[in-house]
C-alpha cells in the first residue's frame, strides 16, 4: 500500500472541509472504471490476442473464451501487478497451442510471446483517458472535502494514470494497494485523517471492490464500466450508511456530493444554533 498526503495543514484549513464536532469530510475515490476509462483498453487486448490466434488455427470465440477463464477466473488471486495480464496472455497462447496441437517454429514462439507481451502491456501505459465532467466535478468538490484516491493495482501504472490524468493537484492523498479489500483501507484513512464517515462517500464502479466501503462510509455507486463482476456479488446491508446511485459525473454531482455538502451545512447551523442557546444561559 502506498498513502500520501499531499497538502499542509495550513492549505487544508484554507478549505471548507469541517462538518459537526469538527472531524472533516472526505471523498475516496476509485481510478479505473470510475474516473478513467480501463475495461475497453482490456477488451481490446482480448480482440488482438484472438484475432492472433485466429491465425494460428484457433476460433476466435474459443481464443477469447479461454482468455476470459484464464485471467478473469484467477482474479484477483492472481495479483494486480502490471506483469500479470501479459503473463495470462502467454499462458491462454500455450494452453490453446496444446489443445489444439499447433505446430509452431520454437523461434516463432518466441516471437508471439514478445507479441502478446507488448499487447499486454500496452493495455496498462496507455495514456489515460478520463471520463466527461470529472476535473469539473472534483475541482468544485475540492474546496468542500478531502479528496484520496484509492486503487488498485500496480504502483508505478497507477501513479503514471493519475499523473497523465491531470489529477495529481487534486488529491489529498492516494492509497495504491495490490489488496482488493479497499475497506480496511478506508477505515485506516479515516482513522487517520480524522474524518467523519456520515458527511463522507466513496465514489466506485465495482459492487464488490469498491461496494464493500459501505460497511465504512456512504457509498456511491457508478457503474460506467463492469469489470471482473462475479455472480452474488451484493452490497453489504445493515451498516448504517447510505448508498447514492448516479449514471455519470454531474449526477454525483447533484445526487450526492451536493447533497452530503446540504447535509453538513444543516449539521453546522444547528451545532452553532445549539452553542448560542448555551452561552445565553
Amino acid at each position: 500500500m502506498a498513502t500520501n498526503l499531499q497538502n499542509s495543514v495550513s492549505l487544508l484549513d484554507q478549505r471548507q472541509l469541517r462538518v459537526p464536532g469538527g472531524k472533516l469530510a472526505a471523498l475516496f475515490l476509485d481510478i479505473d472504471g470510475t474516473i478513467m476509462v480501463c475495461q475497453p483498453y482490456f477488451d481490446e487486448a482480448f480482440e488482438e490476442f484472438a484475432t492472433l490466434m485466429k491465425f494460428l488455427g484457433v476460433p476466435k470465440d474459443e481464443a477469447r473464451d479461454t482468455l476470459r477463464k484464464v485471467y478473469n477466473g484467477s482474479m484477483p488471486h492472481r495479483g494486480f501487478e502490471r506483469e500479470r495480464f501479459p503473463e495470462a496472455l502467454i499462458e491462454c497462447f500455450e494452453l490453446l497451442s496444446s489443445m489444439h496441437n499447433l505446430t509452431i517454429d520454437a523461434e516463432d514462439v518466441e516471437h508471439v510471446r514478445s507479441i502478446l507481451k507488448g499487447v499486454g502491456s500496452a493495455s496498462v501505459f496507455r495514456r489515460p483517458k478520463v471520463f466527461a465532467d470529472v476535473h469539473q466535478v472534483l475541482s468544485r468538490a475540492h474546496d468542500q472535502f478531502l479528496l484520496i484516491a484509492v486503487t488498485v493495482g500496480d504502483y508505478e501504472v497507477q501513479q503514471f494514470k493519475i499523473r497523465q490524468g491531470g489529477l495529481d493537484k487534486l488529491f489529498d492523498g492516494r492509497i495504491i494497494t495490490l489488496q482488493e479489500g479497499k475497506d480496511e483501507l478506508v477505515r485506516e484513512a479515516i482513522q487517520d485523517y480524522n474524518i467523519d464517515p456520515r458527511y463522507s462517500a466513496f465514489i466506485g464502479n465495482s459492487v464488490r471492490s469498491d461496494g464493500v466501503c459501505l460497511k465504512e462510509t456512504n457509498f456511491v455507486y457508478l457503474p460506467l464500466e463492469s469489470s471482473l463482476a462475479k455472480s452474488g456479488d451484493a452490497l453489504p446491508q445493515n451498516t448504517g450508511f447510505e448508498t447514492f446511485h448516479a449514471s455519470n459525473w454531474r449526477e454525483v454531482e447533484q445526487r450526492a456530493i451536493n447533497r452530503l455538502i446540504r447535509r453538513r451545512e444543516l449539521g453546522l447551523r444547528e451545532e452553532a444554533l445549539g452553542k448560542g442557546r448555551g452561552r445565553k444561559k
